[in-house]
């Protein structure tokens, strides 16, 4: 086995969005923007802060962010001056080789090394496994690349404009906010922004802390009391649980991947809003959804909007024959599993969600074909609810299972027909059943939540945020990692 050695810190991050140091950093920063809102160096001081932020993580790899983001912005600049058609192609693909190369060397590198060196063996080839080891994946990589890429290949279809202002540029790639689990925004989303006198009104003001609550009660109050309760424990010994125990871990997970990400998500969006940034929502109700098409309009919309219209449409889509469609679909969804992670879970997770999604369109066009009008009775829509949520369910079991192997585990345990309950506190149940009521309120009952901290006065505000950290500070137990921050 040969072995390539990088020394590389293997840290975690410095400031996760949910941490005391954190809020003061964003609070520091919202109060000087402020103070420089009116002169010309705001974008230069968020892009410095921007840096700084990650620069707690490992200052090494600002390095790799400055030159991937140097190299997208003047490869843009050329495409927006060139008109041949070939310069055009070298350059895109001077983009796409730059950034996909870069996520490759450091994300899947050992897992296509690996598994090309099983395969040969299997074949009879028995040959040394090239590695990199201690290889750390930049913080936030999957993120800026696709973030920059889509910079680039907007502009090379002719639908976005190339900047010529280097540090606004600089800036969105490496945007605080959305730096280490996105939103993925899109350049034409964001940077015009950047071009605006920064304005922060009171209604902005006070929706972007609404948003930052919510996001924080979702992710410490359910997502990481749920996962240190119950889901870490089952699915990392799931032989001691019953089946009633490993099925309620299942529905955990659904909530605490939701809420986890979700949370993230309000709070970065909340962030930018504070700093006078409109960010579009990254998740609506997902298991709501009556179909797994309307689950991935809700769910981590920036990353399915992504894949559509850079992976899905780049394929072809749905081009001459119908089984291009159920062909590209499954191919945009391994992409989107193996984006995870470098893991057969993660490209079997996305492979289920290409079949299921090629099934779900095949039955819509059956459907037009014989003339059978979707049904509008209310037992009609529950059905598709119910069937989606548990399909995403099982799914799921693949995406949280270490290996393949713990799937399986997991699998057994849930068909031993065991139904002990021990191990599922009040506290537990009370969480789960919380959760999935809050879910599936009607929207304008969080609306209305929102117009009624709009309306209370300043001191009634501070007084409400100062008891919810006091009661988060409370049922805060051992810190639990970000899921996505690992993708």
């Amino acid at each position: 086995m040969l072995i390539v050695d990088r020394l590389m810190s293997d840290e975690e991050p410095a400031m996760l969005f949910t941490s005391a140091n954190y809020f003061i950093f964003l609070a520091a920063v919202f109060f000087v923007y402020c103070l420089l809102a009116r002169k010309r160096v705001p974008v230069l001081f968020l892009l410095a802060t921007s840096y700084y932020f990650y620069a707690l993580w490992n200052p090494k790899f600002l390095v790799l962010i400055f030159l991937l983001s140097t190299v997208d912005f003047l490869v843009a600049l050329g495409l927006g001056s060139s008109r041949g058609s070939r310069i055009r192609r070298l350059l895109v693909t001077l983009s796409v080789i730059t950034d996909v190369g870069v996520l490759f060397t450091f994300k899947y590198f050992n897992f296509f090394s690996s598994a090309l060196s099983e395969l040969l063996a299997r074949a009879g080839w028995h040959s040394g496994t090239f590695l990199l080891t201690n290889l750390v994946l930049p913080l936030g990589l999957s993120f800026i690349t696709f973030r920059s890429l889509s910079y680039v290949i907007d502009v090379y279809r002719g639908q976005l404009n190339p900047t010529k202002r280097y540090f606004d540029y600089l800036t969105f790639v490496a945007f605080f906010p959305t730096v280490i689990a996105g939103p993925i925004v899109r350049a034409g989303e964001l940077l015009p922004q950047f071009r605006n006198r920064p304005a922060l009104t009171s209604e902005q003001g006070t929706e972007a802390i609404f948003l930052i609550m919510l996001g924080l009660i979702k992710k410490i109050a359910i997502a990481d009391f749920l996962g240190n309760n119950l889901v870490d424990r089952v699915f990392d010994q799931p032989q001691l649980y019953s089946s009633l125990e490993t099925l309620a871990a299942i529905y955990g997970y659904a909530v605490q991947i939701y809420c986890d990400f979700s949370g993230y998500s309000d709070i970065a969006i909340g962030s930018a809003l504070l700093l006078g940034f409109k960010l579009t929502p990254n998740f609506a109700s997902p298991y709501r959804a009556r179909d797994l098409r309307d689950f991935w309009r809700r769910w981590h919309i920036s990353l399915s909007t992504w894949l559509f219209d850079y992976v899905y449409v780049s394929l072809g889509g749905l081009r001459k024959r119908r089984i291009n469609l159920y062909r590209n679909l499954v191919l945009t969804f391994l992409i989107g599993g193996l984006w995870h992670g470098a893991a057969w879970t993660f490209v079997i997770w996305g492979g289920l969600h290409g079949l299921g999604l090629s099934v779900n369109h095949w039955w819509a066009q059956a459907r037009k074909r014989f003339g059978i009008k979707p049904s509008r009775c209310w037992w009609s829509k529950a059905f598709g609810i119910f069937i989606t949520f548990h399909f995403i369910c099982l799914v799921w079991i693949v995406f949280r299972a270490p290996s393949l192997a713990d799937t399986w585990q997991v699998l057994r345990r849930l068909g031993a027909m065991q139904f002990g309950h021990g191990n599922l506190s009040t506290s537990i149940l009370l969480v789960l059943l919380i959760a999935y009521l809050s879910h599936w309120l009607p929207e304008k009952f969080t609306n209305s939540f929102q117009k009624v901290w709009t309306w209370l006065p300043a001191p009634v505000q501070a007084a409400l945020i100062l008891s919810l950290a006091a009661g988060l500070y409370y049922v805060a137990g051992a810190e639990a990692q970000f899921i996505y921050g690992n993708f």
